[in-house]
């Protein structure tokens, strides 16, 4: 649940942000206190608390309360990584608990259907571009991979120019898969938009469901940015949220390319034949 708060975040009123930052910061409080006293310690009214859970939970208080007792051992914050009074031993499970609250919270976000629509749509794609730099360029990397072993024609760039002139190729027939989770990255939204003008199926894979790239795109899929707001090292979490994604997308694809994985894997042999 509270991950959802981090997914809803930018999107909320001035308001709503000191309920939204009062359940952040006070999260195993907020489970035994009355919404009088959430309101109190959040500067707003009770009245604002209930419309606020019924926006981002769709519950009442009281049953806000319940959810949130619940998951709150399962939605540990990913921040405790950063917390230097760790011991190095204890990395490991904060590091996978971080990761599950990710791939839970994006199984959360996003409905299987569309997924598998959208895997559905690349399958049938005669070329897919993918569009991503930094931390969500190597994930655009290696979905281009996983996409040639499977035979479909795909490409990428790590030059954002050369990338851009790729776009004005593209046609009704292809799809494209354009990476930011600000969906803001002017290297990735500048060909999504030409690549969309042609025709071509837009794919969108961002942090939140309200940004430029989201809105021009016929597709979206949404990673939660769980990254702790205190230090950002990298985008791990979101990172690793991608990665997911992207290896969901490659099994749809797979699945409906063909009902037999050997025979991909054969295909895929007798082309590195004769390099051995």
């Amino acid at each position: 649940m509270i991950g959802k708060i981090r997914l809803v975040y930018d999107e909320l009123s001035k308001s709503d942000k000191l309920i939204a930052d009062y359940f952040l910061e006070h999260k195993k409080d907020v489970v035994s206190m009355s919404i009088q006293q959430v309101a109190e310690g959040a500067g707003t009214s009770s009245a604002s608390v209930s419309r606020f859970v019924q926006k981002v939970f769709g519950l009442s208080f009281a049953d806000t309360k319940i959810e949130l007792a619940m998951s709150m051992e399962a939605e540990e914050d990913p921040g405790s990584l950063f917390e230097w009074s760790l011991d190095f031993e204890q990395v490991p499970a904060a590091l996978q608990n971080g990761m599950r609250c990710v791939f839970e919270d994006t199984l959360k976000m996003n409905k299987l259907a569309d997924l598998d629509e959208i895997a559905g749509v690349l399958a049938k794609a005669d070329t897919i571009y993918l569009f991503g730099v930094g931390a969500s360029g190597i994930v655009a990397q290696d979905l281009t991979q996983k996409l040639i072993k499977l035979g479909k024609k795909a490409i990428y760039t790590h030059d954002s120019n050369l990338g851009t002139i790729n776009s004005s190729l593209c046609t009704d027939k292809d799809a494209v898969i354009a990476i930011s989770n600000s969906g803001l990255t002017r290297e990735v939204l500048v060909p999504a938009r030409k690549a969309s003008s042609q025709g071509a199926k837009l794919i969108a894979i961002c942090g939140t469901m309200k940004n430029k790239l989201c809105d021009i795109s016929d597709y979206r899929i949404i990673v939660p940015n769980n990254e702790p707001r205190i230090i950002r090292l990298t985008s791990m979490f979101a990172r690793y949220g991608q990665f997911f994604v992207i290896d969901l997308l490659f099994i749809g694809i797979a699945k409906k390319l063909s009902d037999n994985p050997e025979e991909l894997m054969e295909k895929y042999k007798d082309i590195l034949t004769e390099l051995k």
